[in-house]
């Protein structure tokens, strides 16, 4: 019976013994899956923090182009409508301005065409075009204060078209009004009539590829004769003014 009972006592203390030891290792366990738990928190954490830290930011010199783009563009919007090319001339001014052009049949810049025309304001406010001219010889002259030829040829010009009673029009390509006024008082040119083509239409429609360059009109508005390139002397004038009649 002694050996029983103590057998029992054994068993019991096995028993409780292998219950704490399952105690403390399930209390283990759940401290070891609470810790990882709040690793895995934490690394989520770290990661979040990391992928804000490093998202795609534009350089600053990227940045810097684009605003100053926009600053560029901003200032062209202002400015573009104030630039002389984009004004409608109106009432009186300092030379001719030519404001639109004139379509119509057989119109191109040759011999035997008909010229192309176009409206212009002149300087007293008026408005005319080549065809208000019909009746009359028009030389017509393509030239810029910048092209040499046209300041040697120019003087000549005036000087026939003083004693002539043809229609002298010098066309300038694409200059201001006060730089094409002051050319003409320079070199006094008082029988030509200074006519500014600012967007330079006027010289494409008549095929000017070089200045100077002119051409001889008749009275039914057909030219008649071209010369492209600079005078030789008055003498080559005249003969255009008289292929023209």
């Amino acid at each position: 019976m002694a050996i029983l009972a103590a057998t029992l006592r054994v068993r019991r203390g096995l028993r409780h013994h292998c219950a704490g030891a399952d105690g403390r290792h399930s209390r283990a366990g759940s401290a070891r899956a609470s810790g990882d738990r709040g690793h895995r928190r934490t690394l989520r954490s770290v990661t979040e923090d990391v992928t804000l830290d490093y998202r795609p930011r534009m350089p600053r010199v990227v940045t810097a182009i684009v605003v100053g783009a926009i600053a560029l563009a901003s200032l062209a919007a202002l400015v573009w409508p104030s630039l002389p090319m984009n004004q409608l001339a109106t009432g009186p001014t300092q030379v001719g301005v030519i404001r639109r052009q004139i379509d119509g049949p057989n119109m191109a810049g040759r011999v035997g065409a008909l010229a192309p025309d176009f409206e212009w304001n002149a300087p007293d406010g008026s408005t005319r075009t080549l065809a208000t001219l019909r009746g009359k010889v028009v030389v017509m002259n393509f030239w810029a204060t910048w092209c040499k030829p046209c300041r040697t040829e120019m003087p000549m010009l005036n000087s026939v078209a003083f004693g002539s009673d043809a229609v002298f029009l010098a066309v300038d390509l694409q200059e201001d009004g006060a730089r094409a006024r002051s050319f003409f008082d320079q070199l006094a040119l008082d029988r030509l009539e200074p006519i500014l083509d600012l967007d330079g239409q006027t010289t494409r429609r008549y095929g000017v590829v070089g200045l100077p360059a002119t051409f001889f009109i008749d009275g039914q508005g057909v030219i008649r004769y071209v010369e492209r390139g600079e005078f030789a002397d008055a003498n080559e004038i005249r003969e255009g003014i008289a292929k023209a009649r």
